[in-house]
Formats: structure tokens, sequence, C-alpha cells
């Protein structure tokens, strides 16, 4: 009787699977850009993700966006007319 519930006992264990590992997410394929810093002949390669690089894109064009806007506005305000007003 006790070979049978050691038997019983070898056999669900054996049978149960060992828990899996958690995966591991993919990395993300990194992109190289090479920049020149203005006045230097020296370019800096810089590694990122795509992602990365479409957050940097990002907030690039909007600085550009809010600098043309200011630039506009600016133009816009400093004329002037014949009468001093």
């Amino acid at each position: 009787m006790l070979t049978a519930i050691l038997l019983a006992t070898a056999l669900q264990a054996a049978s149960a699977q060992p828990a899996a590992a958690p995966e591991k997410p993919k990395a993300e394929k990194k992109i190289c850009r090479r920049d020149v810093a203005t006045g230097s002949i020296m370019a800096m390669r810089t590694c990122r993700t795509q992602t990365e690089w479409s957050q940097i894109d990002a907030a690039a064009a909007d600085v550009t966006a809010e600098a043309l806007r200011q630039r506009a506005n600016a133009s816009t305000s400093m004329t002037s007319t014949r009468d001093g007003s």
C-alpha cells in the first residue's frame, strides 16, 4: 500500500509541468544616427530605439512650429502705420 502511494505521488510530481518562466519582452532594434553639432567637424553617433526617435522627432517638430508661430506673431505686431498709431 505504501508503495502504491509513493508511486502515485511520483507520477503526479512527474506529470506536473514546471511553471514557465515569464518571457522577456523583445528588445527593440536600435537605430543609429550621426549628428554634427554646429561649429564642429566631428560627427557624433547616437543610437536609440524607433520609439525614442519618434518622441525626439515629435518634440523637435513642436519646438520648430512654436518658433515659427512666434516669429510670425512678432513680425505682424512690429508693423506700424504711417500715422504712428
